[in-house]
This record gives structure tokens, C-alpha cells and sequence, in this order.
């Protein structure tokens, strides 16, 4: 079975017939987009979890046919997400990476901890793309790659990761070689609702990249300097305005948002905001405040009224 340059796998497909892809494939190393914040430092988003089984089961058939634990390595990507906050890890306050927790969730699948690699850099798909080329595939020499990503996601992925692993590092540099494959995993765990919204997202994004980005910046250097200079976790000014809180920050859609990973509404967040840390200070809300002063009143007026009342007697 030979693949073309470019091919779209479904999952379904590729299960079905899994001997016969890890024979064609023979890929240097497989990419795992991010897709979500974490619920646990070991479970990352039920989507990106598939994305993980289905990777597993790629692997255990590639050592099956090798008939030795030799496998393509697997880069997860990802620090986190444009859209929502990151989660935290509760031991020492630092930021859970994306990547991190589909490393975890692979290594209980039973891959091989040497065989795994971590992208802890990007925040939306063309810096994937990006830092996994100037990080990983373009130093380790490899070239014949397997992208793995949701349906809902597949079609801007193969746009962005066409165009930026097609490019020449600089002006009049030599081409890439790089056979690129995808592999588009079934939706799972989001809402009907929550998958259209974010294949509308897709759509529009996927049309900016193929008729715009990808004719502007033809080489990697001018990728680097449209991060630099445009990208809202990547430019110095756009990040030091937003951490004044005075930058212009996009909102998401709820539904959106659902689909990049954030839990369904249910009174938690509130409950959360109560004590926060600001500024290396303290933060309590106003409605955690009213509420200890009515509770300190109210055992004020009791002791005084129990008080008074001994007195009487």
C-alpha cells in the first residue's frame, strides 16, 4: 500500500486496517496536537484523549511488525490555549502544559517514556506547527511525519502544517523534503453543538491561512517575525499590555470554549474567585466579605443578647 504525500486517514479506516498502515506509514515520528486544558496532570481533554488511544494502538502495531520496541517517536504539542486559562497545578502553582498531560496519559497507554517528547512552547495550531519544525523535526532530521488531530480540527491543521513545514528557513534557501501524512480522529466528548461551532471557528481560520498567511510569509523567518510582531502570546507589546490588563483580549463564544476544553457552567468558578492572588497580594471578593461580616455581626448581637439577658436574671 502506497500513501500519497498529503493523505487525510480517518480513524475508523486506519483501525480497520492498522497492519497494513504501520507498513506504508514507516514515519519517522508522530505529532499529537493539544486541544484543551486538562481535567488532571494525567487526563487530558476525552477528544485529545482519543487522539492518544488511537496513537497507542499505531505504535503497538508498528512494534508488533518489527517484532522489537522500536517505534517512531511522539511529540506531544502544545503549552496551552489562546482561549482559556491554564490549569494549575495545586503542589507548587505552576502551569500544567497540554503536552504534558498527553505525555502522561500515553506513558499509561504503555508507550515507552524515551519514545516520548514534549512541544511546551505553543498556543494555537501555527505555532504547533512552528516550534515543532525549529524545536524537533529540523534538528533530529526527521521528514516523514504523521499529524493527528479531531476531525473538527484536521483541515486548518493540514493547511498550517502544508504551509509552514513547505517553507525555506530564509530567502533563497534550499526547500524542505518533508512527506507530511494526517490522521483525523472521530469527535468525541463534545456536544453536537460545541463540534459546529468550533468547525465554523476551523473554517474561517483554515480560508485566512490558504489565502492570506501562507502567501505573505514564505519562509520560516518571516513565520518567526508574524509571531513576533502580530501574535498575541508571541508580540512583547501585545503581552505586556495584556498583563497590565490593558490589551484588547478576544473573547470566545461559550460554545467555543467548550470545545477547547472548559467545563460546563455549575457554580464552580464562583466558588473559586473567592480568594485569588493578585499581584502577590490577597484577594478576597466582595461577596466572601459581606458574608464573614454578616456572620461576625451576627455572632456579635447573640453574645450581647445572651449577655444581657444573664444580667437581668
Amino acid at each position: 500500500m502506497t500513501l500519497p504525500i498529503g493523505t487525510i486517514l480517518e480513524e475508523d479506516e486506519l483501525l480497520t486496517n492498522i497492519e497494513d498502515y504501520a507498513s506504508s506509514l514507516q514515519v519517522d515520528a508522530i505529532l499529537v496536537l493539544g486541544g484543551g486544558v486538562p481535567l488532571s496532570p494525567k487526563d487530558p481533554p476525552t477528544y485529545v484523549k482519543r487522539r492518544c488511544d488511537v496513537v497507542a494502538k499505531l505504535i503497538n502495531a508498528f512494534q508488533e511488525q518489527t517484532n522489537d520496541t522500536s517505534a517512531p517517536s511522539v511529540v506531544c504539542l502544545s503549552a496551552g490555549t489562546a482561549h482559556l486559562p491554564q490549569y494549575i497545578t495545586r503542589h507548587n502553582g505552576l502551569p500544567l502544559w497540554e503536552s504534558t498531560a498527553s505525555a502522561a496519559y500515553l506513558m499509561q497507554l504503555g508507550i515507552p517514556e524515551t519514545n516520548i517528547f514534549v512541544e511546551t512552547t505553543s498556543y494555537d495550531t501555527i505555532s504547533n506547527a512552528f516550534f515543532t519544525r525549529s524545536s524537533f523535526t529540523d534538528i533530529n532530521g526527521w521528514r516523514r511525519l504523521l499529524v493527528v488531530t479531531n476531525e473538527f480540527h484536521i483541515y486548518r491543521t493540514k493547511a498550517i502544517f502544508d504551509w509552514i513545514f513547505s517553507v525555506p528557513s530564509a530567502e533563497g534557501g534550499p526547500t524542505t523534503n518533508y512527506e507530511l501524512f494526517y490522521l483525523s480522529c472521530n469527535n468525541v466528548g463534545l456536544s453536537n453543538e460545541a463540534v459546529e461551532a468550533r468547525r465554523s471557528h476551523e473554517k474561517r481560520g483554515e480560508k485566512n491561512v490558504v489565502e492570506n498567511l501562507s502567501k505573505q510569509y514564505k519562509t520560516l523567518k518571516s513565520v518567526l517575525g508574524f509571531l513576533t510582531t502580530n501574535h498575541d502570546f508571541y508580540a512583547a507589546n501585545k503581552l505586556v499590555r495584556q498583563s497590565m490588563g490593558d490589551g484588547n483580549e478576544k473573547r470566545s463564544g461559550d460554545l467555543l470554549k467548550l470545545s477547547y476544553g472548559q467545563k460546563s457552567s455549575g457554580g464552580s468558578s464562583s466558588r473559586s474567585s473567592v480568594i485569588q492572588f493578585q499581584d502577590g497580594k490577597i484577594v478576597v471578593s466582595l461577596y466572601s466579605l459581606v458574608f464573614v461580616c454578616l456572620v461576625v455581626m451576627g455572632l456579635y448581637f447573640s453574645r450581647r443578647s445572651y449577655y444581657l439577658h444573664n444580667k437581668e436574671s
